[in-house]
């Protein structure tokens, strides 16, 4: 659906030119891969351990994505998973 080459100044988010309509029951996932190697000119430090954090010197990947509900659609029944 989206893949995109990371930059550090443009890391808020990133938006669909058009709306894509999903299916019922569509899984959406975020896989991120970063090169921590001596092959990445912007790596500060190959050597160093990196682990999840919120400081840029961390790893900082969260996936997260927005959807859009019709407005007659009941918000309760629409996010309420079957069994």
């Amino acid at each position: 659906m989206l893949k995109v080459n990371y930059n550090f100044y443009w890391q808020l988010s990133y938006r669909l030119a058009e709306p894509r309509f999903l299916k019922a029951g569509t899984e959406l996932q975020a896989v991120a891969i970063f090169d921590n190697s001596r092959a990445n000119v912007h790596n500060p430090d190959p050597d160093a351990e990196v682990t999840w954090g919120d400081q840029t010197y961390n790893e900082m990947m969260v996936g997260f994505f927005d959807i859009a509900v019709a407005p007659g659609i009941d918000k309760g029944q629409f996010f309420e998973r079957a069994h």
